[in-house]
């Protein structure tokens, strides 16, 4: 074997996650005490499951350290190389916090009569802008549970990493996708400079709903998350045809 060739072989042996970089993840998150599936990218998971399947299956976009995620997930990847698997739990504390026992309160019945639906233990509710569960019923009472739904649970991880993008066009093409996830990446059309970025918007992401809120999104990952990037434009182009 040539030195080139061995060390071309290092070179690709070495590529680990590093806080900050891009990566594409699969993953599982189920709560350990019930086996209950919280979360995965994964559609033969869902399947497996017998539950109905719907949505968008794909790898997920992480940057570690930047809040993509949970925290502890995130800490979790780095040192990982493409096509590594890993399993681990994350308790309570670094997940969604434990359960604060002043957060289950008593409600009168009679607040819930404009609630939609049948009111039954496990229903989740709306009273004064807050969401929560009833645990029980009785004496024309109701206790209400609004500690967020995972606290208090361990949560038991599963995840994969697909990809590291190291290419400039990839790290683009996953940042818009991320942002405006309904329209297909290819449909933008994107130039790059050392500096500067500069996307076509397609016809079908011009009207989506909080679409200005999207693009503001955007361009501040493209700077930040993109060396070099010093500039973000957007351009929209109306043609006869689109607009009928």
């Amino acid at each position: 074997m040539s030195d080139k060739s061995a060390g071309a072989e290092s070179e690709v042996a070495q590529q680990v996650i590093k806080e900050g970089d891009l990566v594409l993840v699969d993953y599982v998150i189920r709560v350990k005490e019930t086996g209950e599936l919280v979360e995965t990218t994964m559609e033969n998971v869902v399947k497996e499951e017998g539950l109905q399947v719907s949505g968008r299956f794909e790898p997920r976009l992480v940057i570690p350290g930047k809040g993509f995620m949970l925290k502890a997930f995130e800490e979790q990847l780095i040192g990982m190389a493409p096509g590594e698997e890993k399993k681990f739990e994350i308790p309570p504390e670094k997940a969604f916090g434990p359960r604060d026992p002043s957060k289950i309160k008593v409600i009168p019945l009679r607040r819930l009569k404009d609630v939609e639906g049948p009111i039954t233990i496990g229903s989740r509710v709306v009273i004064d802008g807050k969401e929560g569960i009833i645990r029980s019923i009785g004496s024309g009472r109701v206790q209400v549970d609004f500690n967020p739904y995972l606290a208090g649970k361990t949560l038991d991880c599963y995840v994969k990493v697909v990809k590291i993008l190291t290419d400039k066009s990839e790290k683009v093409k996953a940042l818009i996708h991320y942002r405006i996830p309904d329209v297909e990446v290819k449909k933008f059309k994107i130039r790059t400079t050392k500096s500067s970025i500069t996307i076509q918007i397609p016809d079908e992401a011009i009207l989506l709903p909080a679409i200005q809120v999207a693009k503001r999104a955007l361009a501040r990952d493209l700077m930040e998350y993109i060396e070099g990037i010093e500039k973000v434009t957007f351009s929209e182009v109306f043609t006869k045809q689109s607009l009928q």
